[in-house]
């Protein structure tokens, strides 16, 4: 999910969701596992309950236990408040990242001002923060320039995530079509034109491979913070790619989300050898979105997903990850009209690659501060709704 801009599907149809005739998860082809509980890492739940009651019973359907939203909002946010209550609620089935507040972000002291708001927010059950693409593509200083995503004004957050064992979550980039021009021959075409601000073609923004080698070099002056680079390590196009830094930093992390339709249309054999290579280090996850007034499975859609579609879009993960079926049709179509061919993992990185690594690296994480239910203790105001401040969208 790189955008907020979504379908949007009025909040009576998306109860109507739930009304749909309850039916077996669809049985898997011939060669389909016993996966046992599933945890979806990656996930972008509107913090409600209206919103987490929809997704507790489509969860119930496919065999999700657990899972952990990377849109917390911010210190003092009513995003952060809705958040910390829904982790009231859900206990040990839910956690989550909390979001950078942009304001302020040319002013001397926002890296400080963030890293004690991360603080605090781990105190409060935050695992980690996760940088949407605005670091790099979105954030600008006073002058209109791009903030570089190794720009030192972000070391103190690191620096903090380190010291409390706070994880740092990055979307750095974008698919590699996006930075293509956006026009019929581009392949991702009937996705920017349903979200043409997904296009990061000309203007002044940075190559998408520049975009990474910043990344690194941020990466590489922490080495003692936990990274988890999403979307299969920002840049599923190029397996090698991450294999190479993942090799180079033991300290990174990887996960699926929504991109299944691009590792999927690779060689099986080639997908399986980085999966068994990095088995301890990937995890699985979607960027399932729902929400009052929108629903995404990955990505926008030309239509409203209905609850089916929902549960057809993690049969079509599993079916990938479980089968060596051939030619079938992947989880978010608009991302590419391509079929592609399952992997067939071994069910002992299955186990991790579903549940034991998410497990290990988020939901049991031992945090460097003492973690206390934030609803035992007074709440900072949420802030008056503003407009944002360039790059601040959770979309980026």
């Amino acid at each position: 999910m790189t955008s907020i801009q979504a379908p949007l599907l009025c909040a009576s149809a998306l109860l109507a969701l739930c009304a749909c005739p309850k039916r077996d998860l669809p049985r898997l082809p011939d060669g389909g596992v016993d996966r046992g509980p599933v945890i979806d890492s990656h996930t972008l739940i509107t913090p409600v309950d209206e919103s987490i009651d929809i997704t507790l019973e489509l969860f119930k359907r496919v065999g999700v236990v657990k899972f952990c939203n990377k849109n917390g909002g911010y210190l003092g946010s009513r995003l952060f408040a809705a958040t910390i209550h829904q982790k009231h609620r859900l206990k040990e089935r839910f956690e989550f990242f909390v979001n950078p507040n942009w304001r302020g972000v040319d002013e001397p002291g926002w890296g400080q001002r963030e890293a004690d708001s991360l603080e605090q927010a781990v105190r409060w059950g935050a695992r980690g923060i996760k940088f949407f693409k605005a670091m790099g593509l979105g954030a600008r200083d006073r002058e209109g320039k791009l903030i570089a995503v190794d720009d030192p004004r972000y070391d103190p957050i690191m620096e903090r995530a380190a010291k409390i064992n706070a994880i740092v979550a990055m979307h750095i980039g974008d698919p590699k079509a996006f930075f293509e021009p956006p026009t019929p021959q581009n392949e991702r075409y009937d996705e920017l034109k349903q979200a043409p601000d997904w296009s990061f073609y000309g203007g002044d923004y940075p190559p998408l491979l520049e975009l990474l080698a910043a990344r690194n070099r941020l990466i590489a002056r922490h080495p003692k913070t936990t990274f988890l680079l999403i979307h299969v390590g920002n840049y599923p196009e190029d397996l090698d790619h991450v294999s190479r830094t993942l090799e180079r930093f033991p300290n990174v992390y990887t996960d699926t989300a929504a991109r299944v339709p691009e590792i999927g249309r690779k060689p099986p054999a080639e997908v399986r050898r980085f999966f068994l290579r990095w088995q301890d280090r990937i995890m699985f996850g979607t960027d399932l979105a729902i929400g009052p007034d929108h629903v995404q499975l990955g990505s926008v859609s030309e239509k409203p997903p209905t609850f089916d579609d929902a549960v057809e879009f993690y049969r079509r993960h599993y079916r990938y990850f479980e089968t060596d079926d051939k030619d079938f049709d992947h989880p978010t179509p608009i991302q590419g009209r391509w079929k592609i061919s399952g992997i067939k993992l071994p069910p002992e990185v299955l186990r991790k690659f579903y549940y034991d690594n998410a497990e290990k690296l988020i939901f049991k994480r031992a945090m460097g501060v003492p973690v206390v239910d934030p609803l035992e203790q007074p709440l900072p105001a949420p802030e008056p709704a503003s407009a944002p401040a360039p790059g601040s969208s959770p979309a980026q």
